[in-house]
């Protein structure tokens, strides 16, 4: 199979998303968490505006959030008065995240999902968020083919790294040079790795987002298993130290483009790609 390009994961995020379609029906969408914005893109629901738009299209990627979609602040505190300049037929906020429910309401009729949350399920809680959506939306018959694109992308992930006995991975994301989160039980990587058929070498306890935070003196305990970088990786002051060169399980490092941890099922999709493209192709470091 192919090395990694970006035509690689460009056609995977298109494959998941399908061809866009327009709903005669389809309400004027302000979106203010960008995992429920993946979800409403895969449906073929471009929203009018998303939160922090800009920061979107370079930390989640994938499905593309078009040029025209409007930005309407940060996420954890939007521009209500520009939202309600709009003139939203809805409104979709995360649980827990934001303005109240009731500020929301005032403007236009509002729609709470949740993914990440206590019971850590994110898996079930997207495949619901997935189907309310998309009956708010007018898209209700979308909603199977984009689970059958997700199925198809992640089989294709797991065929391509059948019977290559791959060891145990370490999926982190280094918040400076002295600790990383790394992502177990109760998030969408841990998902993604089981269907493609691998293994975490993480199986210890999580936060209600899936992942812990761990020092160095911990990560160094997992010898053998692979650590995959979520991008931008570990800090240069680390990857460069001394001790880093010293402990054997930072010597095979497979270093992963932006995923959003945060994310949907579209980057749980891309997480899977990436990873398959990563370990097919040897690029370590």
């Amino acid at each position: 199979m192919s090395r990694w390009t970006r035509r690689s994961v460009l056609g995977a995020a298109l494959a998941l998303a399908g061809a866009a379609r327009s709903h005669a029906a389809a309400p004027r969408l302000v979106v203010l968490d960008w995992a429920l914005t993946e979800l409403a893109l895969l449906l073929g629901s471009t929203p009018a505006a998303v939160a922090e738009a800009p920061y979107y299209r370079t930390r989640v990627a994938t499905p593309q959030l078009p040029a025209t979609v409007a930005d309407v602040g940060l996420r954890s505190q939007p521009n209500l008065a520009l939202i309600a300049s709009l003139k939203p037929d809805l409104i979709v906020r995360l649980r827990h995240y934001g303005p109240p429910q009731a500020r929301l309401e005032a403007i236009a009729p509002t729609l709470e999902l949740a993914i990440y949350d206590a019971d850590r399920r994110p898996y079930d809680r997207s495949l619901q968020a997935l189907a309310r959506l998309a009956d708010a939306c007018g898209a209700a018959a979308e909603a199977p083919a984009v689970l059958a694109r997700l199925d198809a992308t992640l089989a294709r992930a797991a065929a391509r790294l059948a019977g290559r006995n791959e060891r145990p991975v370490l999926i982190a994301n280094f918040a400076d040079d002295r600790r990383a989160d790394v992502f177990g039980q109760g998030s969408l990587f841990q998902t993604a790795l089981e269907r493609m058929g691998l293994t975490n070498a993480y199986a210890g306890p999580t936060n209600m987002w899936g992942f812990a935070t761990l020092g160095l003196d911990r990560l160094a305990r997992f010898e053998g298993a692979r650590l995959v970088a979520l991008s931008p990786g570990p800090p240069a002051s680390l990857a460069q130290s001394a001790l880093w060169r010293a402990l054997p399980a930072f010597h095979d490092v497979v270093a992963l483009p932006p995923v959003w941890v945060y994310g949907g099922l579209a980057s749980m999709a891309r997480f899977a790609t990436l990873l398959a493209d990563a370990l097919e192709s040897g690029r370590a470091r």
